[in-house]
Order: C-alpha cells, then sequence, then structure tokens
C-alpha cells in the first residue's frame, strides 16, 4: 500500500503544481477537484510502514502549516518519520509552491 501512497502523493504534487500554473480559474477549480479527490484517496488508502506515514503526514504538515492551524504531536511525528526514512513531502511540496510564487 505503500508504493500506493507514492503514487498518489506524486499525483497530488502535479494536480498542485497544475493548480498553481493554472491560466484561469475553471483550470484552477478542476485542479482543485482533483487534489481533493486524491487525498481522499490517500486518506482511504492504509499505511503499511513509514514510507505511508511520512506522506501522509507530510501533506498534513503542508496543509496545515498553510491553514495556520498546527499540532505539536503530529509535528513531532512527522520529524521522528522524516529522521527515520530520510523523507520529507512538505519540504518537497513547500519547494514546487515557492517555485511558482518567486
Amino acid at each position: 500500500m505503500d508504493e500506493k501512497i507514492s503514487d498518489l502523493f506524486q499525483q497530488w504534487l502535479s494536480a498542485f503544481e497544475a493548480m498553481q500554473t493554472a491560466s484561469d480559474e475553471a483550470a484552477a477549480a478542476e485542479a482543485h477537484k482533483v487534489i481533493t479527490d486524491i487525498e481522499a484517496r490517500l486518506v482511504d488508502t492504509p499505511a503499511e510502514g513509514m514510507q505511508g506515514l511520512v506522506v501522509k503526514l507530510g501533506l498534513h504538515c503542508f496543509l496545515n502549516e498553510h491553514a495556520d492551524a498546527a499540532s505539536a504531536q503530529s509535528d513531532s511525528a512527522y520529524r521522528d518519520l522524516v529522521r527515520l526514512t530520510g523523507t520529507d513531502p512538505a519540504t518537497d511540496i513547500a519547494a514546487k509552491f515557492e517555485r511558482r510564487a518567486a
């Protein structure tokens, strides 16, 4: 299942990039719809190991950071998973986000 989560995350990154570069509101709305669908599929896909968990928590941390909401416990768990896995999906998302904002 973690491979499926990784695939969904890559789809989410592509959809997020499409939303950031949308040329009009209709394209942005369509990309947002795709993002919402992928997020629901991620929720429904159980993680089998740390890779799946770090992707889910990374996305959670990124979305919470941009919604001005925070959870010290989930942030702590995320940092631990990043340390244990060597993977930081939140940083991957932020890099794409910042690149588009510049």
